[in-house]
């Protein structure tokens, strides 16, 4: 356009505007704005002269009067010119002005052309053309799906995706996508962003008559919007497309027309009758809702959100509960449903309960029930004499289930938390009716366990209430005291899947505090199958989701598990960094105490501090004889203190230590007699010792602790090596090289010693080539075990023996059983 003429158009087009705010007549009536019309033509003419000219009108609807007859003047005008006129509408085109539509409509040259979304293609070529055809066929697909095809979406999910900085594998849906939501919404009509505020607030499907009722709108208006809606590729159905989408309609909404329309929405749906959960919602979102019914709705609601696993919303909706809640009773109750509720994530929040709760409970404002759940926090927390006192107050049992729970709670903590003494008449000094059914039976099993030592009877009752019991807040004690009966029996192989399943249900149903407690189980029973990344890989998830005050007494175990994992894997500087990690003051009055002691005493016999070890052992020993429990299923301290003893050159007293461990019951237990084994073979004499030894193997594979099995091995190549026995201590020392790296227990590998690999055939093709009864004579002869020896532990004759060798040396061209491969050590421990 010349400039002289485009100078003139505006100043044209300003004047229009001036006169036009300044008359008081029609714009139809006005001959100085009639003038000013068909000068302007003339000049849009004057232009279409030199070329065609396109004039463009955007959302055309929202065109005032005076406008749209600028638009009817120019419209009866273009059949005799080169002007051409492109108007656009959004979906909604009641707002047009008949005379100008019907001038439209009548012209020859008309053409009306309703433009749709994207194709799944046309958004592909749009990424191609912004990001490269990578991106496009990447994001493209997911893009159309998340945008309906809408130009404008699409536009700002590439622009998103850009501003990433980087190529990124999924879709990025941004603040780009976000305002752009909002930009297509305020385009339209008002009611369709009102329908979209009403749809993103309620989230949940809802009758069809509630929409219009919390809008305010008729049904039909409604109706019209959402079509709108679904056209624009905002839903698809009856939801948005996106979960971004309703974030960012929601975002466009003030605090208070929020709140406002979520206290219509809650009573609405109170009215309706709805799910208590639903209208919590939205009470939550009002904020203080002065409704009566609005207490019950949120208690209600709670309870449905602690049964379906969602703590938080639960403990929402109980604080908001207790703003409302004016009876001191009911707050305490409401109180103790909160602590429930935020105890299933996070129990480090519910410290800043125990007072109140306390104080209830002396008040007798709690049920038995919530009495009971305060001492576990308590205790939980290590606050041992404030347990010790809600003990004391327990309401009397209301039925034969409550008294089951209060047999079982005494007995926990009996065994658990022993400095909490425990009286009589708590119990009612007899074990309840109906206790071998119960789901409270676990304590009494691990008490059985402790007390007299494990028998078939108990550990199958064990794993009866492990399949039985549900995984709840309630039976978390149960659940636990079982596990740790089969562990303290050294039955880790029993006890471990057990405790995978529980551990894999927690992490579904998404409690941080139950996969804190069952991954540090895990990681003890880790450590007695002597699996030292395992051992270290379920404490660190033990104490990852927890802030550091989370875990309470029970970080000893996870603490335990890491540092007896970092030592016998030679990390010493970690082994010292969760050393130095506080602990509660409380956690030596505790069963984990014990645990976390063994695993400072090891450490301190690898760091040569063996005056330290034996202090701690000795103090084990100490701690587990004043509680009534000492039995080495939970700690060998016994062992230990011998150990230390060995360490520092009195093998008499270590002997002698060593001689009083086997009048114990728990020295039936295969790992603990292989620990005493080979103890004993070190103050022993030379020739003594390789038998000693070999026992001490066959019992501590039978047990399927490798770590100990290592360290019998380690002792057993020194014991042949002292003799003289080179080729079989080449062997033994081959086997426990293996079993070492398996359990990256570098040090251990270092005690070996230089050992050489025998050539021979690889594992698989050693295993396929030998019946069963030639693998079990070769995994015996790779043990250094003479023929004679082997005749009798696999009870066949020597001459037997002598003929399976020949045929096993032969299929694998060895010479002798010195070249046999190590793998065959395996056979045995599995």
């Amino acid at each position: 356009m010349p400039i002289e003429l485009a100078i003139n158009a505006a100043e044209l087009i300003e004047s229009m505007a001036c006169n036009r705010a300044c008359a008081d007549v029609p714009a139809t009536d006005d001959p100085a704005w009639l003038h000013m019309t068909q000068r302007l033509w003339s000049a849009v003419l004057e232009l279409s002269g030199s070329g065609p000219v396109l004039i463009t009108v955007d959302d055309v609807e929202y065109a005032d009067s005076p406008s749209w007859h600028l638009m009817l003047h120019f419209v009866q005008r273009l059949k005799s010119s080169n002007v051409f006129l492109v108007l656009t509408t959004g979906e909604d085109t009641q707002g047009m002005e008949p005379e100008v539509e019907f001038a439209l409509t009548r012209h020859a040259h008309y053409q009306r052309v309703k433009i749709g979304m994207l194709s799944a293609e046309g958004v592909l070529r749009m990424w191609e053309l912004e990001a490269g055809e990578h991106a496009a066929r990447k994001l493209g697909p997911c893009s159309h799906q998340v945008s309906g095809g809408n130009p404008l979406l699409v536009k700002a999910l590439i622009d998103d995706y850009l501003d990433t900085g980087e190529p990124a594998d999924d879709l990025v849906v941004g603040d780009a996508f976000a305002r752009a939501v909002r930009a297509v919404l305020h385009r339209g009509d008002p009611t369709v962003l009102q329908t979209a505020r009403g749809l993103a607030l309620l989230a949940e499907p809802a009758p069809p008559h509630l929409l219009p009722e919390l809008l305010g709108l008729s049904p039909a208006a409604v109706r019209q919007a959402e079509g709108v809606l679904r056209t624009i590729g905002l839903l698809e159905s009856d939801d948005f497309r996106h979960p971004a989408v309703r974030a960012a309609v929601l975002d466009g909404l003030r605090e208070d027309e929020r709140t406002t329309m979520h206290a219509r929405a809650a009573r609405l749906l109170h009215a309706e009758g709805a799910v208590p959960t639903a209208v919590a919602e939205h009470l939550l979102g009002a904020g203080s809702p002065p409704e009566p019914w609005a207490l019950t709705e949120l208690r209600i609601a709670a309870d449905q959100a602690l049964l379906s696993d969602q703590p938080e919303f639960a403990a929402r909706c109980l604080k908001l509960a207790i703003g409302l809640c004016g009876d001191d009773e009911q707050r305490a109750r409401l109180l103790a449903a909160l602590a429930r509720a935020e105890w299933r994530f996070n129990p480090a929040v519910v410290r800043r309960h125990l007072g109140p709760l306390a104080e209830s409970a002396r008040a007798g404002a709690l049920s038995f029930d919530d009495t009971a759940a305060l001492l576990r926090y308590q205790v939980w927390h290590g606050a041992l004499d404030a347990a010790a006192d809600t003990l004391n107050r327990l309401p009397e049992p209301r039925d034969e289930e409550a008294a089951l729970r209060l047999a079982a709670t005494t007995e926990w903590l009996a065994t658990t938390f022993p400095t909490i003494r425990v009286e009589g008449a708590r119990t009612g000094g007899r074990e309840p009716a109906g206790w071998g059914l119960s789901v409270a039976q676990g304590p009494s099993l691990l008490s059985s366990v402790l007390r007299d030592g494990p028998d078939e009877t108990t550990l199958d009752n064990a794993e009866r209430a492990l399949q039985s019991v549900t995984l709840d807040d309630a039976n978390l004690d149960t659940l636990e005291t079982a596990l740790f009966a089969l562990v303290y029996s050294d039955n880790t192989h029993r006890a471990a899947p057990w405790c995978d399943r529980l551990y894999e249900e927690a992490v579904h149903r998404r409690s941080p505090t139950w996969r804190t407690l069952l991954a540090a189980i895990r990681s003890a029973i880790a450590i007695r199958q002597g699996d030292l990344t395992a051992a270290e890989e379920y404490a660190r998830v033990s104490l990852a989701p927890l802030p550091p005050r989370g875990l309470g007494v029970f970080a000893g175990l996870s603490l335990a598990a890491q540092i007896r994992a970092a030592t016998e894997m030679g990390r010493f500087a970690e082994a010292e960094e969760c050393l130095r990690s506080p602990v509660p003051e409380a956690l030596l009055q505790t069963r984990f105490g014990l645990h976390y002691l063994q695993a400072r005493a090891h450490y301190y016999l690898a760091a040569d501090q063996p005056q330290a070890a034996l202090r701690d052992f000795t103090t084990c020993g100490s701690l587990m004889r004043s509680w009534g429990l000492d039995t080495p299923g939970i700690v060998p301290w016994r062992q230990g203190v011998a150990a230390a003893l060995l360490r520092l050159g009195q093998r008499g007293k270590a002997r002698t230590v060593l001689g009083h461990a086997y009048a114990l019951p728990g020295e039936r237990s295969p790992r603990i007699r292989g620990m005493s084994r080979r103890l004993l073979a070190a103050v022993s004499d030379a020739p003594q010792r390789p038998a000693l030894l070999r026992e001490a193997v066959d019992l501590l594979q039978a047990a399927g602790d490798r770590l100990e099995l290592t360290y019998a091995l380690v002792d057993l190549t020194h014991a042949l090596n002292e003799l003289g026995e080179s080729n079989k201590a080449r062997l033994v020392g081959q086997q426990a090289d293996k079993i070492a790296e398996e359990c990256q227990a570098e040090p251990l590998r270092r005690a070996v010693g230089p050992v050489g690999e025998p050539a021979g055939v690889s594992e698989a093709e050693s295993l396929n080539l030998l019946s069963d009864a030639e693998q079990r004579v070769a995994s015996l002869a790779a043990l250094g075990y003479t023929n004679r020896e082997i005749s009798k532990k696999i009870y066949i004759t020597v001459s037997t023996v002598e003929q399976h060798l020949t045929r096993i040396y032969r299929k694998l061209n060895v010479k002798g059983r010195r070249d046999l491969p190590t793998q065959f050590r395996r056979l045995q421990l599995r």
